[in-house]
């Protein structure tokens, strides 16, 4: 693999590529640090090469605070090769005026499995935002997984972050995310979230863009076409590979059966524009319900996609 040097953070955490409607967070000064100085701009970058014995080593690494990087580990037995990273946070979550970003770079046939050692808050804000910008870059062949663990949005957390993946020829990407409520949904909301997914192929064709903004003291999540009565949503997805419409049906019967008589919880499965992959969206009222409908979409989707099984993961 030819030397590389880390990418400097791209622009999306610049004002111009948020909504309209997240503007005024943005620009609105701070009593402590300015947003994004020193202290309050943290970065994790990693770059992932494939080794003689088969295995995925991290090449090149790069952390600044609030992150911590732990050694990679293998502990798939399914995929003794494939990395697996945690990264950590030790500062006990994002507060207002934070902006970090993680950028991943993988070789090509590198494998690599990116989550982090516990769920994310999102602390209560009376100024700006936190924001966060993760990509990923892949070569030809290679395989990511990103899952991070649930984001905790407190009482008026204001919180935006952007997903973006660039797939080379045959590569593919598995992400899942969950985010859950901290606090009464009606009386005490966060204020506001703006999420973002694009993900474009070798050639910088689009293959899928989803963005979601929710301001909670403007329009009611327990509104219809928002959140309803569940306070605990996320989705799973498998994008980069040709799929059929089977794949949604058999994923969508699986998941079924992980939905208890007692649990109120809605999910739905369908196949990505193109046939270019699925996505599981669910919500619901119990974390570890809609947690393990998650990980059934892992599970079903990696047996489809990589003949393998999700492994238990230690954290």
């Amino acid at each position: 693999m030819p030397e590389h040097e880390v990418s400097r953070p791209d622009r999306s955490l610049d004002a111009a590529f948020w909504p309209q409607s997240f503007q005024p967070y943005l620009s609105d000064a701070l009593d402590q640090r300015p947003a994004g100085s020193a202290g309050k701009s943290g970065a994790c970058k990693l770059i992932f090469a494939a080794a003689g014995s088969g295995r995925t080593q991290l090449q090149q690494s790069f952390v600044s605070h609030p992150f911590h990087l732990t050694r990679p580990w293998y502990l798939d037995p399914a995929l003794p090769g494939m990395v697996v990273v945690y990264v950590q946070t030790p500062a006990g979550g994002l507060i207002q005026g934070d902006r970090a970003t993680l950028q991943f770079e993988l070789d090509d046939t590198t494998q690599a499995h990116i989550t982090n050692q516990a769920a994310e808050k999102i602390h209560s804000m009376t100024a700006n935002c936190a924001l966060q910008n993760v990509s990923f870059v892949l070569g030809t062949g290679a395989y990511a997984e990103y899952c991070p663990e649930p984001v905790i949005l407190f009482p008026h957390a204001r919180f935006g972050q952007q997903l973006n993946v660039q797939l080379g020829l045959q590569a593919s990407f598995f992400f899942s995310e969950l985010f859950l409520i901290r606090g009464d949904v009606i009386q005490e909301p966060f204020e506001a979230l703006s999420t973002s997914l694009k993900v474009t192929d070798a050639t910088g064709d689009l293959l899928m863009r989803e963005h979601s903004l929710a301001l909670p003291f403007q329009q009611r999540l327990t509104g219809p076409g928002v959140l309803g009565r569940y306070h605990v949503w996320g989705q799973a997805v498998l994008i980069g590979r040709s799929v059929t419409e089977s794949w949604a049906k058999e994923i969508q019967g699986e998941i079924q059966e992980e939905v208890f008589p007692d649990t109120i919880l809605v999910a739905g499965t369908t196949v990505l524009p193109g046939e270019c992959g699925v996505c599981v969206k669910v919500v619901g009222t119990q974390v570890p319900a809609v947690r393990r409908v998650l990980r059934r979409a892992w599970h079903g989707l990696r047996l489809r996609h990589l003949g393998v099984p999700a492994p238990d993961l230690p954290k």
